[in-house]
């Protein structure tokens, strides 16, 4: 019979957990100050008293053989008795703090003199719950004198409920074990280098490393990713976190598992989707005194949790959203709690990697081993930027220094006021409204600590205000702060600190500017211990990718594209510069371009522009007669965007012509299936525009001994492009046309960043443009 190896904390927890609940920023700062007044108190302890004592007992109950495990916080000797301390730090004021106030603390002490007393062969045992008072450090004490006789039955009964739970957990185990050995892959055929590809996920995840693939799209990377992920899962530490930035990679994913069930796999798996999606109140506000939801939600956590997971499988938002309304129970947090007896976990980047959201339970508490599978991970360079940079702008804390003086929140009123007046001082100082962009390499701790003292009376006066007018605005304005002394954490050498004014985009502000976030993001893929996989079509060259994620660590591996090359011509006019100083003298060849592609075979096109000022220069000479003809606007709702996309959906009598931007929704993450797109003209090479933030980035890669040109403006200019001609070829059946339009494409940079499968056909000045794309179409017509 196997041992079954028991955390007391963890068993007590699962059983007798009570409260309301609080956020996860909350949570973890209490646990940190816990740590500390734990340390505090310990550190008074005489000479013969002992700290952070560990206790166990093996035993047999139930027909299981148990290894209970636990760790005591004291073990002092008082009059010459030896007395058990468990500590405990609490925000409630001590006067409404009784022995039995929060169930789990006194049952967790309980179980400790248990396994103290078997331990030692007593048949009674002196214990005390002391509980200090965080803000105050006071001290209420309880004490209890515990006869092992009665502790035997309650333990016993504990133990029961438990074991039943985890009884259901570890049959579930086992037969997602069995299931997943005689598993076969769900579709009649592997799609050419899918299987390559997974061997490469396979390996990897295995040896817990990390890889970047650069896979074409069409070759099936979801499902192989996801089967061969599946395949190295070992025990239940170990969880499969596909990551993906999209809705739609998350609905993708959740389809291939679903197959994967059809086809006689047992598994657990979820979806995780933002609060404001999930919350089933009309306005977000997880107060346990506002919502319903968040008030005791740990009192029935645990009934909600084994109805779930007994009753289904697979947790997609809608089936969270019935049993939280069920259970009276947050949908968004109860997801967090589903997700750790889940298989797998689809979830957007955040939840891995952004400090403000991560997943504390599985990326820095080292009790399980999460293996990534990253889709789209070209975004993430971007993405995680962005994660760990912070902004206050003085606009809104101005606006909400009026609001609070409206409102006659005096007090709060005057810290905005302040901190909006700390920044317009350095602003001032720093003569920024002549330079527009102020830049220093150290942070400033004084207005930091401004900043602080707000967010401080901000957090005080939500605490006794539950129900004021101004709750929501002030609210919004305190998790500003929040955010921005939280990235202040990680502050470092690849950060700056940036004050600008309304000349350079935006209203006077404060920014923490993150310009490298491949420390913190290995920092956490060292915690996983799982491996990680990160794949997309477009990550050239990888030595740009691995040093910017993974700090230069990780294999690359390449998947040759599985469709004929001549299905795509491919045509570079390297004829006509674009560069800015250039781009009125391009207009012509631009709009010729346009008009061979369009005449040389009916069908749908887009063009895409480095900029909408260069877009509405082409179309101000375009004749659209004859021609059905739609502009990407710079504000666009979903809606919209999703009648641009239907417009694409059949093919009519004459072209269809989109006007659109590179690396916006249209040139990144559609499939533009079939007869959907006939072809792509690509205008410029996508460098990102020349601002002082990418500037800054310059300098930052140039210090560091990188090409900082190649890595603020080459590489991921050239991997939007990338993408925007991946828009043509979805399947093995699609046919169409891209053309690149610059100079810039000609030189050995631009070719050593072209796809191994592209075979670009470099166009001359004196050819008509015309005649090659009909020559390319009469080709792949007769093949």
């Amino acid at each position: 019979m196997t041992t079954k190896r028991l955390s007391v904390k963890t068993w007590v927890n699962h059983l007798f957990a009570s409260g309301d609940l609080e956020s996860q920023t909350k949570m973890k700062h209490a646990r940190n100050l816990g740590q500390m007044i734990h340390q505090e108190h310990q550190a008074r302890y005489g000479p013969t008293d002992k700290r952070e004592v560990a206790v166990e007992a093996r035993f047999s109950h139930d027909g299981h053989d148990l290894h209970i495990t636990g760790r005591i916080d004291g073990v002092l000797i008082r009059d010459d008795l030896t007395v058990l301390e468990e500590i405990k730090s609490t925000e409630t004021d001590l006067s409404l703090v009784h022995a039995d106030t929060f169930p789990a603390h006194m049952m967790q002490l309980k179980f400790y003199a248990y396994l103290y007393g078997l331990m030692h062969d007593v048949k009674s045992i002196r214990c005390q719950l002391t509980y200090i008072h965080t803000e105050s450090r006071a001290v209420k004490i309880f004490t209890k004198q515990f006869r092992m006789g009665a502790l035997k039955p309650q333990v016993e009964a504990a133990l029961s409920r438990y074991l039943d739970w985890i009884d259901r957990y570890e049959r579930h185990q086992r037969e997602k074990t069995r299931t997943l050995e005689g598993l076969t892959f769900p579709f009649p055929a592997f799609r050419e280098g899918q299987y390559h590809f997974m061997a490469a996920v396979y390996q990897t995840l295995i040896q817990k490393t990390y890889v970047y693939a650069t896979a074409p799209t069409g070759i099936g990377k979801t499902i192989g990713a996801l089967f061969s992920g599946l395949k190295t899962l070992h025990d239940h530490q170990e969880k499969l976190f596909y990551l993906t930035a999209k809705n739609a990679g998350k609905t993708i994913a959740l389809d291939m598992v679903n197959r994967l069930k059809a086809h006689g796999l047992k598994i657990k798996a979820i979806t995780l989707n933002s609060k404001e999606n999930m919350c089933l109140q009309d306005e977000v506000d997880c107060d346990p005194d506002i919502c319903p939801y968040a008030k005791g939600f740990y009192n029935r956590l645990r009934e909600a949790l084994e109805d779930i997971f007994v009753h289904d499988d697979v947790y997609a938002a809608d089936l969270i959203k019935q049993y939280g309304t069920y259970h009276t129970i947050c949908p968004h947090e109860f997801a967090l709690e589903i997700a750790l007896y889940a298989d797998i976990v689809i979830c957007d980047y955040n939840y891995v990697f952004d400090p403000r959201i991560r997943l504390i339970r599985f990326f820095e508490e080292g009790d399980y081993a999460p293996k990534l599978l990253v889709d789209e991970a070209h975004n993430l360079i971007d993405r995680s930027r962005s994660m760990y940079s912070a902004r206050l702008d003085v606009a809104s804390l101005e606006t909400l220094a009026k609001t609070c003086e409206i409102g006659r929140v005096k007090r709060l009123a005057r810290s905005f006021e302040q901190l909006a007046n700390a920044i317009l001082e350095r602003i001032a100082h720093h003569q920024v409204d002549k330079t527009h962009y102020h830049v220093e390499a150290q942070c400033d701790q004084a207005l930091l600590e401004h900043v602080h003292q707000t967010m401080n009376r901000c957090e005080q006066w939500l605490q006794d205000h539950k129900k004021h007018a101004l709750r929501k605005p002030i609210r919004e304005g305190y998790f500003l702060l929040v955010q921005f002394v939280r990235i202040s954490e990680y502050y470092s050498e690849a950060f700056r600190f940036v004050l600008t004014t309304a000349d350079d985009g935006g209203d006077p502000a404060v920014e923490i500017v993150c310009l490298d976030a491949s420390q913190p993001l290995t920092d956490t893929l060292e915690q996983t211990k799982g491996g990680a996989v990160f794949f997309s079509a477009t990550l050239k060259p990888v030595t740009y990718f691995a040093d910017l994620i993974t700090s230069g660590k990780g294999q690359h591996f390449e998947v040759p594209s599985p469709f004929k090359p001549q299905n795509l011509g491919l045509f570079v006019d390297a004829t006509t510069s674009t560069k800015y100083r250039d781009r009125p003298r391009s207009v012509t060849r631009i709009v010729d371009t346009l008009y061979a592609m369009l005449e040389a075979k009916v069908g749908n096109y887009i063009v895409f522009f480095p900029s909408y000022a260069y877009m509405e220069m082409v179309r101000d000479v375009f004749d659209d007669t004859g021609y059905d003809v739609v502009v990407q606007r710079r504000t666009m709702t979903l809606f919209d965007r999703e009648t641009f996309i239907e417009a694409f959906k059949t093919r009519g009598v004459r072209s269809k012509l989109m006007f659109s931007v590179l690396g916006g929704s249209f040139s990144e993450g559609v499939d533009y299936v079939g007869d959907m797109l006939s072809g792509v003209l690509v205008v410029g090479v996508a460098l990102p525009a020349f601002t002082k933030q990418t500037a800054l980035l310059r300098d930052y890669f140039d210090s560091r001994g990188m090409n900082g040109y190649d890595y603020a403006y080459t590489f991921p200019g050239m991997n939007k492009v990338i993408q925007a001609v991946g828009r043509v070829i979805r399947t093995v059946s699609d046919k169409g046309v891209a053309i690149l339009l610059d100079t810039r494409y000609e030189t050995d940079t631009y070719r050593s960043l072209m796809p191994l499968h592209w075979q670009p056909r470099f166009i001359r000045a004196t050819d008509y443009m015309v005649d090659e794309l009909k020559a390319f179409w009469a080709d792949v017509e007769e093949s």
